[in-house]
């Protein structure tokens, strides 16, 4: 499954609400740690954030496009309220049937950290309404309110969310075997191998490696070894087509 998640405004002009906190700030705390989540429990993640725009419309339509061009499965935007300061807890917007059902538990995974449910809401915004796939946007709870402020913890709340996502599953890992079939190198990222500085790709012969964890990226798998012996990197890329992860 491919998550595309929309980590709400921080594109200017199309900038999020100034409460007690900053919107933009904590819905990239919270965004950027849902998409490790998700990456950490096996699914493709495609970041719908765009890095730049000319208004706050070009800003919308690029993370629709984005979303639609990646064909991923389910959208998430992620948002949160502002009001009077004193209006708090969490609401979650969705459309479509298959997108309540998603939404309904999100919302209960967020309301179980102790914010008040606001309930699952329809409205016509336009990532909701212009994504071809499922989608729903989530109001956290409210930068505005001091309530909810002093409840709020990014980890926590990203946690939540992803549970909301796809359950338990990002709790399951259990260590795995990689399999090198042909020697290749681990890499620090995905760009090809000629384009990095040669002491960043390390050389891996065909043999089975214990590790952590892995999942899938690209035509990559990303690994998580025990230890960092390999290039003081606890993490790295290596081809799929020469691997096997078991």
């Amino acid at each position: 499954m491919k998550f595309g998640i929309d980590i709400g405004h921080n594109c200017p002009p199309d900038i999020g609400a100034t409460g007690i906190k900053q919107e933009d700030d904590l819905t990239k705390a919270v965004g950027e740690i849902v998409i490790q989540n998700l990456q950490k429990a096996g699914y493709t993640v495609v970041n719908c954030t765009p890095s730049s725009a000319t208004s706050v419309d070009d800003s919308l339509r690029k993370r629709v496009n984005k979303a639609n061009q990646a064909n991923v499965d389910f959208y998430v935007s992620i948002h949160f309220n502002k009001f009077n300061g004193i209006a708090n807890g969490t609401e979650v917007y969705a459309i479509s049937p298959k997108a309540r059902e998603v939404a309904d538990k999100v919302l209960d995974e967020i309301v179980e950290l102790g914010f008040r449910d606001r309930g699952v809401k329809t409205a016509n915004y336009y990532v909701l309404k212009n994504t071809d796939m499922p989608a729903i946007l989530i109001e956290c709870c409210f930068c505005d309110s001091a309530n909810d402020m002093t409840k709020y913890h990014a980890q926590t709340m990203a946690d939540a969310i992803t549970k909301g996502l796809i359950g338990n599953s990002q709790t399951n890992k259990k260590p795995q075997t990689l399999m090198i079939k042909t020697s290749t190198f681990l890499k620090p990222s995905t760009e090809q191998v000629k384009d990095l500085p040669k002491e960043s790709c390390i050389k891996i012969e065909p043999g089975t490696y214990p590790i952590l964890d892995a999942h899938f990226e690209e035509g990559h798998y990303l690994v998580e070894w025990p230890v960092s012996s390999k290039g003081n990197r606890r993490e790295h890329f290596v081809f799929a087509g020469h691997s096997e992860v078991k």
